[in-house]
């Protein structure tokens, strides 16, 4: 399914500590019998909590609500968790991301193209140009030829993110979110699946594999 994001009027999303879309139970939290300004939302698949910061509070329903908040714990705020496989020096920049991008989408966005350059030298380019190197992918069957639809959209975000340029800020709130997406799956593509796949392969027999592999050294 698409990620949902975090957000205190919602009582199901993608959990942050645990990565999966899970029903959230939201309590207040209380001091000495005080209600304060914070709450905690449990997360009914790994029974752990964010909290989380009331902004602005209104009527839902005829009771009074929390409609406008921000999560305070985890701090990396409300991007899907990195793909399993990412590589360490790519998670460095993803996560660094995550917790500025509700403060600055500008720079998360130039985050994440640092990201992506880093991730296709990974994948075996040269990670000096995201253009060239994504069509290379895409040519070699490593990723989906769509993908470089949406990654001339992220090369663009991420040049102005450096350079002031065409886009305003809702553009890059927009485009940025979906940039973590973007790195997730191409890891997925890149590296997971290939992965997945060359276990599979190790595990059947001998024989048959060594056939096969003269087969595709003849062809």
């Amino acid at each position: 399914m698409n990620y949902v994001a975090p957000c205190i009027t919602l009582t199901g999303f993608h959990c942050p500590l645990c990565g999966t879309f899970a029903h959230m139970n939201w309590n207040r939290l209380f001091n000495r019998g005080v209600a304060t300004s914070y709450m905690q939302a449990c997360c009914s698949r790994c029974d752990n909590s964010s909290i989380w910061r009331v902004i602005k509070e209104g009527y839902v329903e005829g009771r009074s609500a929390a409609i406008k908040g921000e999560m305070l714990f985890p701090d990396f705020g409300v991007a899907p968790l990195p793909a399993t496989d990412m590589p360490a020096d790519v998670i460095v920049d993803y996560q660094e991301a995550a917790k500025i991008f509700s403060k600055s989408p500008r720079g998360a966005a130039a985050l994440l193209r640092l990201g992506l350059q880093k991730l296709c030298k990974h994948l075996g380019e040269k990670g000096d140009n995201i253009n060239e190197d994504i069509r290379a992918l895409a040519s070699n069957n490593t990723l989906p030829p769509l993908v470089v639809k949406v990654a001339d959209t992220v090369r663009i975000t991420g040049n102005n993110a450096v350079h002031p340029g065409e886009m305003s800020d809702d553009d890059f709130d927009h485009i940025a979110s979906k940039m973590f997406e973007l790195l997730n799956f191409i890891v997925k593509k890149g590296i997971t699946e290939p992965n997945e796949l060359m276990a599979l392969y190790s595990m059947t027999p001998e024989g048959p594999r060594k056939n096969a592999e003269k087969r595709d050294a003849k062809a």
